[in-house]
């Protein structure tokens, strides 16, 4: 691929990342609104829900790593970066997040 071709898909691929992501975050909480009037109970999933699924992917992961070399590598690449960002998350996001949460704005 050429260098122009390869920043043009780069750049593509960065846009439609952040169109997702935009979309996402500005039509949810319509969404929930509109579920929340036709009297949906809306509840977070449970913990040992959230443990099932969580023990789920990490077996398939653990497969993945057996069965391939190029996803061990880049699993062990992404498993890096979301432990810095569950770091970071904890120390920058989590509390600012359950502070507002309490609020009534």
């Amino acid at each position: 691929m050429s260098a122009e071709n390869k920043a043009i898909l780069e750049t593509a691929c960065a846009m439609a990342a952040a169109d997702m992501l935009a979309k996402y975050d500005a039509f949810n909480p319509t969404a929930l609104k509109q579920l929340v009037a036709a009297k949906t109970k809306v509840l977070p999933f449970p913990n040992d829900v959230l443990e099932a699924s969580f023990k789920s992917a990490m077996t398939v992961f653990e497969a993945n790593n057996a069965k391939s070399p190029e996803w061990k590598k880049i699993y062990a690449d992404f498993r890096n970066f979301q432990r810095d960002q569950v770091l970071w998350f904890r120390f920058a996001e989590a509390k600012f997040d359950s502070f507002m949460a309490t609020r009534k704005l």
